[in-house]
């Protein structure tokens, strides 16, 4: 039960990990992208920038928010391995936020997130390995980053991309279908949430949760979080 209660404690740690690393990624993809909406024509559609300069602002800026997911899933299997747990991080996190197969499944922020977890302790596993001095050498730069970023790679494919993706996809509608008294509930849920540990762990999964939705093209949730932000401080 110790031991249990030691590894929640450290996959708590590696989402926070992750988290710090990928808010400055947030940060400078949000505001190029943001920027590159003034001055833009409102459709039907949303917002189109006519301006070359700011279509090539909004490309920087959605190369940025884009990036956020596998920085993410990179430091989270980071904090859990080291400096081995990098490469099956990022490639494996750029996998979860692209499409996969003929279904079209992609997983996103949640994808990149148990991705990053078990790339983190798949690479801890494989640090332990007892192997020869010459095959030693050739372990972090080699070994460790192919089979782990292979195997992984291939179990998310054929055993997580489908299942997970159906689930998002679900979560996805309906926070998008989201309105009147539902959309109050959610936002009474979210300030309760916050309330919990104001800048601690939980209110910092909740930042993440909601930032994540905005690359999906769910603006609600974190526009949400942000006025109880502005509200608990204000108080």
């Amino acid at each position: 039960m110790e031991g249990f209660k030691k590894e929640l404690k450290n996959i708590q740690k590696a989402l926070l990990t992750g988290t710090s690393y990928m808010m400055p990624m947030v940060v400078a993809g949000g505001i190029l992208f943001s920027l590159s909406l003034l001055g833009g024509d409102a459709t039907s559609t949303g917002i189109v920038v006519a301006n070359p300069l700011m279509a090539n602002l909004k490309t920087i800026g959605a190369a940025g928010l884009f990036m956020m997911i596998p920085v993410l899933a990179a430091y989270v299997a980071y904090s859990i391995a080291g400096r081995p747990g990098l490469v099956p991080g990022f490639i494996l996190g750029y996998l979860a936020n692209n499409t996969i197969g003929e279904t079209g499944a992609k997983t996103g922020f949640l994808g990149a997130l148990v991705l990053g977890i078990m790339a983190g302790y798949l690479v801890k596993w494989m640090k332990s390995w007892k192997v020869p001095n010459v095959i030693k050498s050739i372990m972090p730069i080699l070994i460790v980053p192919v089979i782990s970023t292979g195997v992984l790679g291939l179990f998310y494919i054929y055993c997580i991309a489908n299942p997970m993706g159906s689930l998002i996809n679900v979560l996805m509608e309906f926070l998008t279908n989201l309105n009147g008294a539902n959309q109050i509930l959610f936002a009474i849920i979210i300030g309760a949430i916050c309330e919990i540990d104001m800048g601690g762990p939980i209110t910092k999964t909740v930042t993440m949760f909601t930032i994540a939705l905005i690359s999906e093209g769910v603006m609600g949730p974190n526009g949400i979080y942000r006025v109880c932000l502005v509200f608990h401080l204000w108080r």
